[in-house]
């Protein structure tokens, strides 16, 4: 009795698949011949340029209203994270909650008219990061790309246009077994946007030694720069204050300690006390809101926590960016990682 009602089950989760990747094709078929759905606008950016966010893509006030609206209006997103990659969320809150901005940055989980769509935690899966995803499971692929195609697959989730997974330490990591495996569901997922991502500092500055943290991290930004993917570059948001100067090549760690005694969050808060990102940060000044209340492993100064609001301002110039299918003109369009090969503090690249 108990083998059919197993065999069934099966059954059943693969007739839900075909029913997933059925309405998903209808979807795009549909799309395509109204002319205006975002597949297309999404292809075409990532066809004719990179899609890069780094240190540059913080400035808020770049980000048109109308590229806000749209992101909230058609972006269903899934984002699948640990603690360091719960700093973008962070950051998002912090837009969130902050009066200045009313409910500019709204966000929710349950796909509520006016707010972006973003499920946290979204992915059903047995690994929850990138790092602890980092092998090949009986399916010939890492275990996170079998999760991401069972979530897509499902028809209730037809409406999903991005995935993001982030990373805990890439340290020690298989960079490119990480990227083999995301052009896997580029690939077959041609209606989704997949966001690449960097991961965060641990002191190592620029060593480039095989599977280390740098070493990783170029990999990646070259091979999103080659093949024109969508990149998040959450270690280049750490590695530059707001003033654009390089940090990373100081033994930089993830709550923006550097070589020396310093934290360059802390410093540069000081010395900009009446900023926007300094009140977003500490919440000085601004009656009934209590800065960044959260940002792990980045929340000691309590200044660090500027990290998570660069990270989530970051974030809305990605949603933005792709809702609108181009690039901003401060991105990186030439697939050009020379800054990195920097030995020492540098501006900004634009």
């Amino acid at each position: 009795m108990i083998q059919p009602a197993t065999t069934l089950s099966r059954l059943e989760t693969e007739e839900r698949k075909r029913k997933g990747r059925a309405m998903r094709d209808q979807t795009v078929r549909r799309w395509i011949v109204q002319g205006v759905c975002l597949l297309v606008l999404l292809a075409g950016a990532q066809a004719s340029a990179q899609i890069l966010i780094d240190h540059t893509s913080t400035n808020l006030g770049l980000i048109p209203d109308s590229s806000i609206d749209r992101a909230v209006a058609d972006l269903h997103i899934a984002y699948n994270h640990t603690s360091h990659g719960s700093q973008i969320i962070s950051g998002m809150n912090a837009l969130e909650a902050y009066p200045d901005f009313g409910d500019r940055y709204a966000w929710s989980e349950n796909e509520i008219e006016g707010q972006l769509d973003l499920d946290d935690y979204g992915i059903p899966c047995n690994v929850p990061d990138l790092s602890q995803g980092d092998y090949i499971d009986d399916n010939g692929v890492t275990p996170w790309v079998t999760c991401t195609r069972e979530f897509l697959d499902l028809p209730e989730n037809v409406h999903i246009n991005v995935i993001m997974w982030s990373w805990c330490s890439i340290d020690w990591h298989n960079a490119q077994r990480y990227v083999d495996n995301m052009e896997i569901l580029v690939a077959e997922y041609p209606d989704v946007a997949f966001v690449f991502m960097t991961g965060h500092a641990q002191g190592q500055s620029e060593d480039m030694t095989p599977d280390r943290v740098h070493y990783n991290n170029q990999l990646i930004r070259q091979h999103c720069a080659d093949n024109r993917r969508i990149l998040f570059d959450f270690a280049d948001i750490e590695a530059y204050d707001p003033d654009g100067f390089y940090y990373w090549d100081l033994a930089l760690q993830d709550n923006l300690d550097y070589t020396g005694g310093g934290n360059w969050a802390r410093e540069w808060i000081t010395a900009n006390p009446a900023s926007e990102l300094a009140k977003l940060t500490t919440g000085d000044g601004v009656p009934n809101y209590p800065g960044c209340t959260s940002c792990s492993h980045s929340s000691s100064p309590s200044e660090a926590m500027l990290n998570c609001v660069l990270k989530g301002r970051a974030i809305w110039k990605l949603f933005a960016t792709l809702a609108d299918g181009l690039v901003f003109a401060d991105g990186l369009e030439s697939g050009d990682i020379s800054m990195w090969s920097a030995s020492s503090k540098a501006p900004p690249r634009f």
